[in-house]
């Protein structure tokens, strides 16, 4: 069993997320769902600115109550950060500075194409437990811990790489997902997973075990990126070197276990695990400047940076273990990748599915 390792938030306070707030776009999600073609797209773009807890008595005696300096040291491997909590826990991507940044940058984007929603999931004003898996930096779980200052928030990540100043109601924990779960049975209202669905070996499992641990009634909610470039319009023509980098990392992906293309299945998944009222949305998310709403045009530069900054990022261990490249061949090959993003000629958007789905009420 994994060991769950808690850090110490005895000196937190409500304070703002380790970045600058993430805009708050007065659109719903009917106005932002379609991106259109921006004629003119010469100009300039503005860019981007004591509770009980859930865990079980087992649990309990197994964390620390501070991370330990085993979890702060990290791997470093062809100049890229890792994590070091479990070096046999598959997770593909660097936990370094760029890659926090990176984090904050999708967040950011994924409350602009939601029209500023945190959740889809009707939680109801006074939720009392919220379980984030793959939190990253956290600033999820810290808005929401703001929002719901009813509900003791849990944050869960493999990587120690979230603030010390945090919402009183907000723990983070250092743990492995695909592991057993410590958690008590019938203990969360609301169970929250986004970003992370394409490293994720064994759905099923995870599903059974968020089935379990939420209580009757309770929510867990999908917010996921198809991880494969789309285009409505016939302009999304060869040579691309974009896509052409997205199938060689979906090959790797698929090598290493992972699947790019799960978001659309997760509904399915969820249905077949035993949730019930599972509701899907599809939102688009544009990449670059190519479209003429303001608020898509700048999610379009929010993803085309977060894209281009973490080429090196997602690449390294994606194209090295997975598909056995060396590390200079991947430097050598996302030159030209990196220039194709720029290419606004191409109207290329990502799906980004939303997926909540409900525990039955007569179920433990």
């Amino acid at each position: 069993m994994s060991k769950a390792v808690a850090v110490d938030s005895s000196t937190s306070a409500t304070a703002s997320p380790r970045s600058p707030k993430s805009p708050q776009p007065n659109t719903t999600v009917a106005q932002v769902i379609q991106p259109e073609n921006d004629a003119h797209e010469g100009g300039a773009v503005e860019g981007g600115d004591d509770q009980d807890s859930t865990y079980g008595s087992e649990a309990s005696s197994s964390y620390s109550a501070s991370v330990t300096s085993s979890i702060r040291n990290n791997i470093l491997e062809n100049g890229l950060r890792y994590h070091s909590f479990k070096q046999d826990a598959y997770y593909p991507f660097p936990n370094d500075e760029n890659e926090q940044n990176r984090d904050d940058i999708k967040h950011a984007m994924t409350l602009m194409i939601c029209g500023g929603k945190l959740h889809f999931a009707p939680i109801g004003e006074n939720p009392q437990a919220i379980l984030d898996l793959g939190t990253g930096t956290g600033i999820w779980a810290i808005e929401m811990a703001d929002k719901y200052p009813s509900a003791t928030v849990e944050g869960l990540d493999l990587s120690a790489i979230q603030p010390t100043y945090v919402p009183p109601n907000l723990k983070f924990i250092i743990d492995d997902i695909e592991e057993e779960w410590v958690y008590r049975p019938n203990s969360y209202d609301y169970i929250h997973c986004r970003h992370v669905a394409q490293t994720i070996k064994n759905k099923h499992q995870l599903l059974e075990r968020a089935l379990r641990t939420l209580k009757p009634g309770g929510y867990f909610e999908f917010q996921e990126i198809q991880y494969y470039p789309e285009c409505d319009d016939g302009t999304m023509t060869d040579p691309y070197p974009f896509k052409d980098w997205v199938d060689e990392l979906n090959k790797g992906i698929s090598n290493l276990g992972g699947d790019n293309f799960g978001a659309s299945k997760l509904a399915g998944q969820m249905r077949d695990a035993g949730f019930i009222n599972v509701e899907e949305i599809v939102l688009k998310i544009p990449l670059g400047i190519w479209p003429k709403d303001k608020l898509f045009k700048r999610a379009g530069l929010y993803w085309r940076v977060a894209i281009s900054d973490g080429l090196r990022n997602i690449s390294s261990r994606v194209f090295t273990r997975g598909l056995g490249w060396s590390m200079q061949a991947v430097d050598v090959y996302l030159v030209d990748v990196r220039k194709s993003l720029h290419d606004h000629s191409k109207h290329v958007y990502f799906p980004l599915y939303i997926v909540v789905g409900q525990k039955p009420e007569d179920i433990d």
